[in-house]
């Protein structure tokens, strides 16, 4: 099985519009740039930081005649403008959790600025400049927040005022993918359903409730590890109080991610998702066996649209079967239901692809617009009276929908599937 989560690289690649040396117009070809991709990532542990160093390399278009000298600096306003452009929330890393340095011409020193050089003929800056993650921690010792987003980035720029620095390459984002341990649940034989403000039952005609909301830009957002990755088995979709029949419903068949909505059945349209299958569990479902599933709907000049990203992929991109506005009961799952899931999301506006990267793995509690929050590494309910309270782990301020909900039941049936946490992923 080809690794999964290697797929978020080139997302961020996309991103971040990186393009191939561009010295057209320029005579001679004095364009400098940085050898490592515009955006890429690293894996840290937090305890422990990075597995390696990470260098940093400085090169020539074309070699020129005499040295050249390049000022490499730490810089934030890098990943400012990262997170303007793909409305993300980065920081850069605390100084005391960066460790950089560069050593050249048989001397080494540290800081967060350097002056390279590549020397007369060549084209690759001598010396090594690079940097290392230590444990994430700040500087009194305490763990970093382990819903923070947290990056490294660099500007260059050159000394000699007849060398200039390629646009798109004169910087350079390093995105900590932080390497964490958490249980998961195992879900099988029934759905999920989550319904807010009231349990109202039985979905039939007539049923209403007078705080219901209407969106017209909402994600669904989770992480799924398939044991039945081919038998009808339900994902996370919308429902109704006054019908069962969804106007999104959809399940993993074949391998495919199935909508179906009326008797239309579509499946995944894009270069990148046309022919992608989801690949089965066997075993412990290890990091490179989950799929980071963002559903995205948004209204345009009154006309409906859907995205569907699978690790930060665009994989779904069309018009809606339908207009989508009503979410009092947020379902996963069916009868054929068999898999490993965690981090179930709900949204009250449309991710943009770069914040659906930014939170395949982590997401702050108090996120704007995020409604319902279920990191399902535990029972997700707790007991009020003759309800179960669906433990909302939510702290965003200023949601849309009402703050409760509950495990939607149906009669004396209470909508849950069987699970067990037993299982424990690094991720």
């Amino acid at each position: 099985m080809k690794k999964i989560l290697i797929l978020t690289i080139g997302v961020l690649t996309v991103i971040a519009c990186e393009k191939l040396p561009n010295t057209s117009g320029v005579t001679p070809q004095k364009v400098v740039l940085f050898d490592n991709p515009a955006v890429s990532t690293i894996k840290v542990k937090d305890d422990s930081g990075s597995e390696k160093a990470t260098e940093i390399k400085v090169r020539l278009a074309n070699p020129v005649s005499q040295d050249t000298y390049y000022q490499v600096t730490l810089d934030a306003t890098v990943i400012d403008n990262y997170n303007q452009a793909n409305k993300v929330d980065y920081e850069l890393l605390p100084a005391n959790v960066i460790e950089m340095s560069y050593t050249g011409n048989g001397t080494s020193q540290t800081g967060n600025s350097f002056k390279v050089l590549i020397p007369k003929g060549q084209q690759v800056s001598t010396g090594k400049l690079q940097f290392n993650i230590k444990a994430l921690k700040d500087a009194q010792g305490n763990k970093l927040s382990g819903a923070n987003n947290y990056a490294v980035a660099v500007r260059l720029h050159p000394l000699d005022g007849n060398i200039i620095a390629q646009g798109d390459r004169k910087t350079a984002l390093f995105l900590l993918n932080r390497s964490f341990k958490t249980k998961v649940a195992y879900l099988r034989n029934r759905a999920f359903h989550a319904i807010y403000g009231k349990n109202t039952g039985k979905q039939e005609s007539g049923k209403t409730y007078e705080k219901d909301v209407k969106l017209t830009a909402w994600t669904m957002q989770y992480s799924i590890a398939p044991v039945n990755a081919s038998n009808n088995a339900g994902l996370m979709y919308p429902n109704g109080r006054a019908d069962s029949n969804s106007a999104l419903y959809n399940v993993l068949y074949g391998g495919s991610f199935t909508i179906m909505n009326s008797g239309l059945k579509l499946g995944f349209n894009t270069p990148k998702g046309t022919g992608f299958k989801f690949n089965a569990v066997s075993g412990t479902p290890t990091a490179d066996k989950w799929y980071h599933i963002a559903v995205v709907y948004e209204e345009n000049n009154d006309s409906p649209y859907l995205k569907i990203y699978v690790n930060g992929e665009l994989m779904f991109d069309s018009v809606a079967p339908a207009k989508i506005h009503d979410f009092p009961i947020l379902c996963f799952g069916n009868g054929n239901l068999n898999a490993y899931v965690r981090e179930m999301r709900l949204w009250s506006k449309a991710l943009t692809q770069g914040q659906v990267v930014a939170t395949q793995n982590f997401v702050k509690p108090d996120s704007e617009g995020l409604e319902l929050y279920v990191p399902y590494n535990e029972d997700p309910w707790e007991t009020e009276g003759n309800e179960k309270v669906i433990k909302n782990a939510s702290t965003n301020p200023h949601k849309k929908m009402p703050e409760k909900w509950y495990v939607h039941k149906i009669g004396v049936e209470e909508k849950l599937p069987t699970v067990d946490y037993n299982t424990e992923v690094e991720f």
